[in-house]
């Protein structure tokens, strides 16, 4: 007796779970805990992308930085004594290669936060990617022109190079 009548109350038990309706419990899970779960979510994503986007916009800094004193540097081999001169190559060669990781340096979400970085490099994307390909066409050429010995050609290439840096600043970077 002891033992069936101990069952007893857990096979009503379960008989009352498994016959229940849970239907305004679940109800008050959804409208409570869905909610939740998607904020969560979302909040999560934004975190992420934000620290993405902060992590995308350091990169383009240092491209862009890296860049400058590359340009830097040659125009102090064209100024410098001639032992600079066997650098120009390597600095030219590096702009060149900066050129074409700085371009794909703006993706869409980093408009926003510590950038200097202009709105109309995403509202006017066309003329953005001109001036960028231009930029790397003269980067191109004055890695072509740095081995050539020819100091004025290189200085005309860097020059050239610098007015298209120029031409991108003033029209897609804020002050």
């Amino acid at each position: 007796m002891g033992a069936a009548t101990a069952e007893r109350p857990l096979l009503d038990l379960t008989e009352m779970l498994i016959n229940r309706d849970f239907s305004k419990e679940m109800t008050i899970m959804k409208k409570i805990f869905l909610p939740m779960i998607v904020l969560g979510s979302l909040a999560a994503t934004a975190g992420v992308q934000a620290a993405d986007s902060k992590a995308l916009i350091k990169h383009r800094q240092g491209v862009m930085n890296a860049i400058s004193g590359h340009l830097t540097s040659i125009f102090s081999t064209l100024r410098g004594p001639e032992s600079f001169a066997p650098n120009r190559q390597f600095h030219a060669d590096s702009i060149a290669h900066l050129s074409k990781i700085a371009v794909h340096t703006f993706p869409e979400g980093t408009d926003s936060g510590k950038t200097s970085a202009s709105s109309d490099i995403w509202s006017k994307p066309e003329a953005f990617k001109e001036a960028m390909d231009k930029f790397v066409n003269k980067a191109d050429a004055l890695a072509a022109t740095a081995g050539n010995g020819d100091v004025k050609a290189l200085a005309s290439a860097a020059k050239a190079l610098g007015g298209t840096c120029k031409g991108c600043h003033d029209d897609f970077k804020e002050d």
